[in-house]
């Protein structure tokens, strides 16, 4: 960068207004204070981007509260300031030597470390030397993202007291966390957190014994089927068959809030509806129920028959709101799977399904383009606005942006921790870890913070094919993710 020297412009300050001065002595010469930058902007960012810069004046700051891409460190190492305005136009850094020298915004600079620059008012070139004291100090600091945003973030959480070595369900009651699953000795136990790193376990209690094949959490009650009875619970603990409901329950598929015109008190705008399958006469029918209704006689409600693709077991539902209201989505598996021609080969798919709190719709599709492959214990969550699905294996996540009409696999920034399995002897670590192959897990969502949580069961693994194969054994781990920019966000709105 091109500087001229700092004693050469105070010089020749000096000297215009000797000259101005003799030239009219009757004129008193008024010298600006202001020593302060009006506008500061940079060249593009590639891609033609600009990057709008805030000024605080009281604390001497420049910078750009929308941090620069990834990797920008590399644009920035030489960039040109396009626009620095001042009220007398001399703005000086330090050189080399540790002198103050003004800068030409015709060269390049770099802008990788934060600068920090002065600002001189004509005030402080009235005297010679100038006065330090009338000029103004200024830091300019480009941000730049150190993480991508459109990547998930990552973190290992601890370990599940006891370690769970098999199935496992996991709800989220009032402001607990229930994961459940059967230990060793074939006792069904109930492991209790409030934050997912600490843990308490005890045995359950009552009727039910084994681990049911869908437990529903509502406000007030949980509700699960085993061997196509109910059971329920006030406190995830102890275990009743239930008599709330009438002939033979095979799953619960969802709740979903239901607004409730009768109430004017904001807690209880909303009432918990749960939906479920039912058998009567070798049919399978779809039925929902209210909270408030539970018990209450002739209570359910039969929506329609359930559609030849309805899955029929394993299913996964999300909620989310839409237009002001609620609605379901949900995948699941089938005793026989859907297949689809792709070429010359059949691919098993899966099929979503929607509900708006009155009827059921098939949503997915089939076309060879833009299906979703079929996964055993799937699940699928609500997140950034989308829909992901994934299951067991851990091979891939696949993303629908049209709300379960058609899939396609997310980006690979958007994907589980995967490792390079070529340096001989790898084993994964806390530091690298390695979900592939997995199977006996649960996930829940942090949906204030942004989180998905991970709950493993501890066990021996392999993935891969032929003589590509990794064996790996993991423990009864907890791992969560979060979207990069969902974080920027709340760091930003945090005025971080």
């Amino acid at each position: 960068m091109r500087i001229k020297f700092l004693s050469f412009i105070a010089s020749f300050f000096m000297v215009s207004f000797v000259i101005t001065s003799c030239l009219d002595d009757d004129n008193d010469i008024e010298y600006s204070p202001d020593a302060t930058i009006h506008a500061f902007e940079l060249d593009t960012i590639g891609y033609g981007i600009s990057y709008k810069f805030t000024i605080d004046q009281q604390k001497g700051l420049i910078y750009n509260q929308d941090s620069l891409p990834v990797h920008a460190d590399t644009i920035i190492d030489r960039i040109l300031i396009k626009t620095l305005t001042t009220a007398s136009g001399v703005v000086t850094m330090k050189d080399k030597n540790g002198s103050d020298s003004t800068i030409n915004i015709n060269d390049s600079i770099d802008l990788r470390e934060p600068i920090k620059i002065k600002v001189w008012s004509t005030e402080a070139f009235a005297t010679y030397p100038p006065d330090a004291t009338k000029a103004k100090d200024y830091t300019i600091t480009v941000n730049v993202h150190k993480h991508d945003p459109d990547s998930l973030n990552w973190g290992y959480v601890g370990k599940i007291n006891d370690e769970i070595t098999g199935a496992q369900k996991t709800i989220k009651f009032g402001n607990d966390y229930l994961t459940y699953s059967v230990d060793e000795s074939g006792t069904l136990k109930v492991y209790n957190s409030s934050n997912l790193s600490s843990w308490s376990s005890q045995n359950t209690t009552g009727d039910l014994a084994i681990l049911p094949n869908s437990i529903l959490p509502l406000k007030d009650i949980i509700l699960a089927t085993a061997d196509n009875r109910v059971y329920e619970s006030t406190d995830g603990i102890a275990w009743t068959e239930s008599n709330k409901f009438s002939g033979e329950v095979n799953t619960f598929i969802s709740a979903i809030p239901i607004e409730n015109d009768n109430s004017q008190i904001e807690e209880e705008k909303y009432i918990q509806q749960a939906t479920y399958l039912k058998t009567e006469n070798n049919v399978r029918y779809l039925y929902s129920i209210l909270e408030s209704e539970l018990g209450t006689g002739n209570a359910e409600t039969k929506i329609q028959a359930a559609g030849e693709n309805f899955p029929t077991k394993n299913i996964s539902y999300t909620t989310f709101k839409k237009g002001g209201q609620y609605q379901n989505v949900i995948i699941g598996e089938h005793d026989e799977s859907i297949k689809i021609t792709v070429g010359d080969k059949e691919i098993p798919v899966s099929i979503a399904w929607g509900y708006n709190g009155t009827t059921w719709a098939e949503l997915g599709t089939t076309s060879t383009v833009a299906y979703c492959p079929e996964f055993k214990n799937p699940t699928i969550i609500y997140y950034n606005n989308l829909l992901y699905t994934f299951g067991d294996k851990f091979e891939s996540i696949y993303v629908s942006k049209n709300e379960g009409i058609a899939w396609q696999k997310a980006d690979k920034k958007f994907s589980f921790p995967y490792q390079d399995w070529s340096e001989s002897g790898f084993e994964p670590t806390i530091e690298k870890p390695e979900f592939m192959g997995r199977t006996n897990y649960s996930v829940v969502q942090d949906t204030e913070n942004d989180y998905i949580y991970f709950l493993f069961s501890k066990g021996d693994v392999t993935f891969g094919e032929g003589d590509n194969t990794h064996p790996y054994s993991h423990d009864s781990e907890i791992w969560r993710a979060r979207l990069n920019q969902l974080w920027f966000d709340k760091a930003k709105d945090a005025g971080q």
